[in-house]
């Protein structure tokens, strides 16, 4: 539970936070809204600061950062308040009804998108379709490709037919063709870009356009970098969704959840984004502001959490965890994740972990719930474990086939896991297992490095449905060589699996899909290169009086989807 025992300390940072901060000089100032006289701000709160704009830092969804990318940036599509995809810049999604989509005779495919008119990058220049294929270069450059999105890596090509229509040929038939949020193509301005882009990508990197002087299409526009700190945008007002109803977004990082949590309490932040505190801080929330009103946690099914395995032999320890599966097996008879799954998220909903699959996906009967035959059991436990080696002796204690007692390292990716890593030590530990603790600082557990390169277990999360695969695909491994930046942080390689994650790629039918993803949910059970422990909510709390999210957020799927309605937020009083 966080501390509320600071909120006594927080006075001179509360009331820097609601200061407003002077505009920068050469940038529109707003005024306030025309129809009410009065100027209207929120404050956002989010754990990590932001280094740059780009798909490079937008990678992980810790934090709360991400969630919050299309205050500023825009895609050719995002989503509608049930979850599927919508055209944004895009005046509509290509369709095999009207031809936009098609089948070519080797096997590729090609989509046709046509752009809305009108449309301006935030320092007023045309948005067209020429941006849209230097946005694909930039993300298919070898020097610069990000872990976002494998998406671009699937185009063929890139043309601009005209100002307002791009033809996309795919490299085969790809069932996520028009699912091209910022999150799978991040638009960038040729204008601003295009010469420094042919020179050395590092030095293009370095340009202060990816902080201190972003320019993209969202609804509101940097003014203030804040050193990433304290990001500070203001309404756009030829925004093409029509005119923000705001005039300022703060989006301020706060490193300290429990300053962050009393910044909320206190009313100094309107907003705290998704992901920012363990889950027993977000029950007491729920339960404090159901009695006194004073504002609105919103819930969305998110993601799947599970214990990663490190594969690679040059880090696992021990490597019996990677090389039998038995071992596995073992560690997942000895988990209670319904008991879990209680003391982690007391009353909430949709939290069953038996399958990765979204409780409203369509295609989940078919899949079913792979996991389920996994109930918590000791004695198999044992059981399993005896068989790959590790036989417990008479003091209780659990040794490997050489006599020594087999020791594991229990990480957290993040804070987020402060509770759970605990829990699942314990039970190890009734196995004979020495199972040590570890939450690492916020800074460590966003190096990629020393993530990629953990000796035996992290609980951690990625996505659901398919989005979970990307984590799982071989050839996408987090090396030195990659720069760390592969999706792969385990290591795990399956050329069966791979093999369907591409035959997957290929299905247009929903029920041929499901299909696929069956023989994939089959592999992860069987093969066990993730330990499922439950379903995670997603949650954002609202103060009252703030108009947010609350009409649409319940059927979001991408966290980058979040604030896309964030030109119709509101607040009921002016500004302090």
């Amino acid at each position: 539970m966080v501390s509320r025992s600071i909120l006594g300390l927080l006075g001179v940072f509360i009331t820097a936070c609601a200061t407003p901060a002077s505009d920068n000089p050469g940038r529109q100032s707003n005024t306030p809204d025309a129809t009410s006289g009065v100027f209207k701000s929120i404050t956002i709160a989010q754990l990590n600061p932001i280094k740059s704009y780009g798909p490079w830092e937008f990678g992980t969804t810790a934090g709360g950062g991400a969630s919050l990318a299309e205050v500023h940036t825009a895609g050719l599509v995002s989503e509608d308040r049930d979850g599927n995809s919508e055209p944004r810049l895009a005046a509509k999604l290509p369709s095999l009804d009207d031809g936009t989509i098609t089948m070519m005779s080797d096997g590729r495919m090609q989509t046709r998108w046509s752009l809305r008119p009108g449309v301006r990058w935030q320092d007023g220049a045309p948005f067209s379709a020429d941006d849209v294929v230097f946005s694909w270069q930039i993300a298919v450059e070898p020097d610069l490709v990000s872990s976002l999105s494998t998406v671009p890596s699937k185009m063929e090509s890139v043309v601009a037919l005209d100002p307002l229509t791009v033809l996309i040929t795919w490299n085969t038939v790809f069932y996520r063709s028009v699912e091209l949020h910022h999150r799978n193509l991040w638009l960038f301005s040729k204008h601003l870009l295009g010469e420094s882009f042919a020179g050395d990508k590092q030095a293009f990197l370095a340009q202060p356009y990816f902080n201190s002087e972003y320019v993209n299409l969202g609804p509101f526009r940097l003014v203030d970098f804040g050193l990433g700190e304290r990001q500070i945008f203001e309404r756009y007002d030829d925004y093409f969704l029509g005119r923000p109803r705001l005039d300022r977004v703060i989006l301020q990082t706060i490193a300290d959840p429990n300053a962050l949590f009393a910044s909320l309490q206190a009313g100094a932040v309107d907003i705290a984004a998704e992901k920012l505190f363990g889950t027993e801080t977000y029950v007491a929330l729920r339960d404090e502001w159901q009695r006194s009103g004073e504002g609105l946690l919103l819930q969305r099914q998110d993601n799947w959490p599970y214990v990663r395995i490190q594969f690679d032999p040059q880090w696992a320890r021990p490597t019996e965890i990677s090389r039998d599966v038995r071992v596995r097996r073992g560690l997942l008879y000895g988990i209670d994740r319904q008991a879990l799954t209680e003391a982690v998220l007391p009353g909430f909903a949709d939290t069953n972990g038996d399958t990765f699959m979204a409780v409203h996906d369509p295609r989940s009967p078919i899949v079913g719930q792979p996991f389920a035959q996994y109930r918590y059991d000791p004695q198999r436990a044992a059981q399993e474990l005896a068989a790959a080696g590790w036989v417990r002796g008479s003091d209780g204690r659990l040794l490997n086939r050489d006599g020594v007692q087999v020791q594991i390292e229990v990480r957290g990716e993040n804070q987020n896991y402060e509770k759970e890593v605990p829990i699942l030590a314990n039970w190890w530990r009734q196995l004979g297992i020495d199972a040590t603790e570890f939450i690492p600082a916020i800074a460590l557990s966003r190096d990629r490095e020393y993530r990629a390169t953990l000796p035996a277990l992290e609980t951690t999360s990625r996505g659901r449905s398919e989005d979970i695969f990307i984590s799982f695909d071989g050839r996408l491994p987090s090396l030195a060589q990659n720069r760390w930046t592969g999706a792969n942080i385990g290591h795990y390689a399956n050329p069966s699996l791979d093999a369907l994650i591409d035959k997957l790629d290929g299905m247009l039918d929903e029920r041929d899909q499901a299909t696929v993803l069956k023989g994939m949910a089959d592999i992860m059970a069987a093969d066990l290169p993730a330990l499922p422990l439950y379903f995670r909510p997603a949650f954002v709390a609202v103060r009252h009086g703030i108009s947010a999210m609350a009409e649409d957020y319940t059927g979001t799927k991408s966290v980058g989807a979040v604030a896309r309605n964030s030109h119709l937020w509101d607040r009921d009083t002016p500004s302090r």
